[in-house]
């Protein structure tokens, strides 16, 4: 049961980054106005948001245990074997990857909302383009978490 909330909590927060990135966002930019588009996702981002914070929870919470019971287990900070090194790669990672996602939901989030409502403007645009990186960062650290996952399967 901890393994399968584990696997879901990061199926749905990266799944959500990934159809957001690929699907969304380039979709709603390319049929809808600007203001419309900023609107939709501003919107569907409010609801993720709510995904995001219980799925980092959730991984918090099932991560632990998970860690403690793994056989290649020695300590909380340990580096005497290569799935002790990688694991901390990893939660270096999801570190980074909690950081830009409180980042873009609670900083840059509500100064685009401010600003999206007074019209285009190079503020808006600055602030639009910072939000991507963001989330490109974001998404680029959630791939790393991945294969660093896969490959703490193989190695002890």
């Amino acid at each position: 049961l901890i393994d399968w909330l584990h696997i879901m909590a990061t199926v749905i927060w990266i799944g959500g980054m990934f159809t957001n990135m690929i699907i969304l966002r380039p979709a709603a930019l390319k049929v809808l106005s600007p203001g419309d588009a900023g609107r939709l996702i501003g919107a569907v981002m409010k609801r993720f948001r709510v995904i995001v914070y219980a799925s980092i929870v959730l991984l918090g919470v099932t991560g632990i245990p998970l860690k403690i019971i793994n056989e290649n287990y020695i300590s909380i900070i340990n580096f005497e074997n290569n799935w002790e090194i990688v694991s901390f790669i990893k939660h270096i990672c999801y570190g980074i990857l909690v950081i830009l996602a409180v980042y873009s939901f609670e900083v840059i989030a509500p100064k685009l909302g401010k600003l999206a409502a007074n019209g285009p403007s190079d503020a808006l645009s600055r602030l639009q383009k910072k939000q991507m990186i963001a989330g490109a960062s974001a998404f680029l650290a959630a791939l790393v978490i991945l294969i660093l996952s896969s490959l703490m399967r193989y190695i002890g």
